[in-house]
């Protein structure tokens, strides 16, 4: 019997793009360029001897993968997606990123994983905002296959408060409640960058514009209530929902979220197919833009011209007769 993993292989041509690039003498000097002067481009960086003996140098190649344009003063030379494997995974992210905001999307990108999101028509709850879609990452799994890539998909679906701490019931119910760092203005204070549009910590006090966040580096911090969400967790809900809505009992909020999840069926009963009604759920927004049932293949995002191609039959394992 074969097990089917949320795998699916990936083809990339050219598998030699042509890509611009810079040399740095340092690694903090390609940093300062990449996050000012390069910080609309797609960029990956690696020590020049580091592909092949492992051992890091001390200067840096900067390549620049896509951007609004190759700027000038770059060299130019073939990066080989086997060697340089690292390219192709941000290739595919990126590409699949891009397709995915042609399509209406909003795309969100995590430390490990980026996401797809469409928000969903209507909300049991005014004050909460369900967005459903997938996430996706990219890797190489197997190093004797150097040119065979994949990208996996999950199904997933999220919960968000639409209004920030400013909301006064909102804030009432805040103190102890983890949130999200939104800010509406620039630039974003450096200690407070590696958390833009992520999780921050915990509400430890709050006044009339600002409120005191125990950050997750344990630092605290006083944040304005205009940049700050509540985390729609569904402890959270739930707490919202008693706190500031006056609801007892079982959750319509989180009830409607499992149904999203294809964990409950539409009659609130538990779903036994929700794996594959899951799958079935990531193969048809594969297929919504009239693509192949079989094959999605897209532009690649890049500086230079290519395809990126994805079967979407996902990958499968078969064990053998002592199993």
């Amino acid at each position: 019997m074969p097990l089917v993993f949320n795998n699916f292989l990936v083809e990339i041509t050219p598998v030699e793009p042509s890509l611009p690039f810079i040399d740095f003498p340092t690694w903090e000097a390609s940093t300062e360029a990449k996050e000012n002067v390069f910080a609309s481009h797609a960029t990956w960086r690696y020590s020049p001897n580091d592909i092949l003996s492992g051992v890091k140098q001390e200067g840096c190649r900067l390549v620049l993968l896509s951007g609004p344009s190759v700027p000038a003063g770059t060299e130019q030379m073939k990066f080989d997606v086997g060697r340089f494997w690292r390219i192709g995974t941000i290739f595919t992210e990126q590409s699949l990123s891009q397709y995915f905001l042609q399509m209406g999307f909003a795309v969100e990108e995590s430390h490990f994983e980026r996401f797809a999101l469409r928000q969903e028509a209507s909300s049991p709850d005014d004050a909460i905002q369900l967005a459903s879609g997938i996430s996706f990452a990219a890797r190489r799994p197997f190093r004797d296959e150097p040119y065979r890539f994949a990208v996996s998909f999950q199904w997933v679906v999220q919960a968000h408060f639409k209004d920030t701490l400013e909301n006064h019931a909102i804030s009432q119910m805040a103190i102890g409640m983890p949130v999200l760092y939104k800010p509406k203005s620039n630039p974003v204070p450096a200690d407070l960058l590696p958390f833009r549009n992520r999780y921050l910590g915990r509400v430890r006090a709050i006044d009339a514009v600002s409120a005191t966040v125990m950050c997750k580096d344990d630092t605290p911090r006083s944040i304005a209530r205009a940049d700050l969400f509540l985390e729609a967790s569904p402890a959270v809900i739930k707490v919202y929902e008693e706190k500031v809505r006056s609801r007892r009992g079982p959750s319509n909020i989180i009830r409607t979220i499992q149904r999203l999840k294809k964990s409950y069926t539409p009659d609130n009963r538990r779903s036994v197919t929700a794996l594959r009604d899951r799958m079935d759920a990531i193969r048809q927004l594969l297929q919504a833009s009239g693509s192949s049932r079989d094959q999605l293949v897209i532009p690649l995002s890049s500086f230079q011209s290519g395809s990126l191609s994805i079967t979407l039959a996902p990958m499968e394992a078969t064990f053998g007769g002592s199993w």
